[in-house]
């Protein structure tokens, strides 16, 4: 092998020790027409709702909790966590 080494050009070396640390080709992803559910009737994939909910209740323990809170973006969160909920 080291004789076979010898006979290669200084650029034919390169080509040799480049190769082996080549990336891999990477596999396609396969593409989905639909989201994914844990099974059929299962639990959604988001807890939008669930981390508004939890949000709303540290903040009513807090005295001022909720005069920190923007109106405009609270019904916001409100309205995409019922979106989420209800499209499926």
């Amino acid at each position: 092998m080291a004789r076979e080494m010898e006979e290669l050009s200084e650029e034919e070396r390169r080509a040799l020790r480049g190769s082996k640390f080549a990336p891999l080709p990477s596999l396609p992803r396969p593409a989905r027409s639909q989201p994914r559910l844990a099974h059929p009737g299962g639990p959604l994939t988001t807890n939008k709702a669930a981390a508004l909910a939890k949000f709303l209740e540290r903040k009513l323990q807090d005295p001022n909790g909720l005069s920190t809170i923007n109106p405009d973006l609270l019904e916001l969160a409100v309205q995409n966590a019922k979106a989420t909920v209800t499209a499926i």
